[in-house]
């Protein structure tokens, strides 16, 4: 039986995440923080450098698959992060110290299909790679994420961290919630589309 994901009630659901995420990005602005926590990329089930910057802002209630992925999606930011030897005063991306308009709708679904968009991937390599996500288990998905999140990057295409990170701590339970998410948003959204101004467009269509 799938397990449906229970409704968000929260006025900022991606509070906690951001909070996270700022503080990913304010160790990083030193190179053995940056450097402690790309190593995680190695191993996330054995982060021991990248305990040092992460593990007092790690929830103390989460189990082992959880804690994977803050360590993982911390990895894939500070793999990401400007060097701090060249690049000293660099801002926190959007959405990291306070929400952006419509970023909580902004899935890795939405980031990819700016990628198709821009000619940073083609529309046949994302189609499949979501089809290959949607199937597969969290180990699985966390080994072939970062290679993904990295092309994306290096394509200048905006990732919305916050929600990368809630959406891979959804994964080990509502994994099919997510995939669902993920590819809806890749197909129905545009780039300044929510699903409330696709719905009012359908209904005046």
């Amino acid at each position: 039986m799938t397990i449906e994901s229970p409704p968000s009630t929260e006025t900022d659901p991606l509070e906690h995440q951001r909070a996270f995420m700022l503080h990913v990005h304010q160790q990083c602005s030193t190179p053995g923080g940056r450097a402690a926590i790309r190593s995680a990329l190695v191993d996330p089930h054995k982060p021991f450098r990248a305990y040092e910057y992460l593990l007092a802002r790690i929830p103390r209630w989460t189990n082992r698959d959880t804690e994977r992925v803050y360590v993982l999606t911390a990895g894939m930011y500070a793999d990401q992060a400007p060097n701090p030897r060249l690049d000293k005063t660099r801002k926190p991306p959007a959405g990291l110290a306070a929400p952006v308009e419509g970023d909580r709708w902004r899935n890795l679904g939405w980031s990819l299909a700016r990628a198709v968009r821009t000619n940073v991937l083609s529309a046949d390599t994302v189609q499949a790679r979501l089809l290959l996500m949607a199937r597969q288990d969290a180990d699985t998905l966390s080994r072939e994420l970062p290679p993904l999140v990295a092309r994306l990057r290096a394509g200048d295409v905006p990732v919305v961290w916050p929600l990368l990170l809630r959406d891979l701590t959804r994964w080990t339970t509502y994994p099919t919630d997510t995939a669902r998410a993920w590819t809806r948003a890749y197909y129905q959204y545009d780039t300044n589309t929510t699903p409330e101004t696709a719905t009012a467009t359908e209904e005046t269509s």
